[in-house]
């Protein structure tokens, strides 16, 4: 029995280890991605389209944020708005200050000092998935946090 198992099992590995790599590792499960001990906490709050209104689900980022930019030995917090490529390059720029503003206000509510918050509205910049002009991606719709 241990025979057979053995020589049902030896072909498949055999041909994962003469396989290209790319095809070798398809058979892997990638390991799940871990934040870096030096890299600080960062949240994301998802938006509507062209809107700068948080919904419940971002309200509870924002509040997990907030408790970590709380914490003793946190000197500042970006802020940094988002929006898809729909809409004008302007209007986007507008919007994306819109939704910063927003989250910073919600975070000052929840006790983080408005004095160590900076924003920034950078409308289609840095896009967290890359589309053509004019396109409506909901992953591009947001604000990042990052807490130092």
């Amino acid at each position: 029995m241990l025979r057979r198992s053995l020589m049902a099992v030896l072909p498949l590995s055999m041909l994962l280890a003469c396989a290209p790599p790319g095809l070798a590792m398809a058979q892997r499960p990638e390991p799940p991605l871990q934040p870096r001990a030096d890299e600080p906490p960062s949240y994301v709050v998802f938006f509507d389209m062209a809107k700068a209104t948080v919904t419940a689900r971002g309200l509870a980022t924002i509040r997990e944020a907030a408790a970590a930019a709380r914490n003793p030995g946190v000197k500042a917090v970006e802020v940094s708005g988002y929006t898809d490529r729909a809409g004008t390059d302007r209007s986007n720029e507008a919007l994306a200050l819109r939704r910063a503003r927003a989250v910073r206000d919600l975070l000052v509510k929840q006790g983080v000092p408005q004095a160590i918050i900076s924003i920034q509205g950078l409308g289609e910049g840095k896009p967290f998935m890359a589309t053509e002009d004019g396109a409506n991606a909901p992953e591009n719709r947001r604000v990042e946090i990052v807490v130092k």
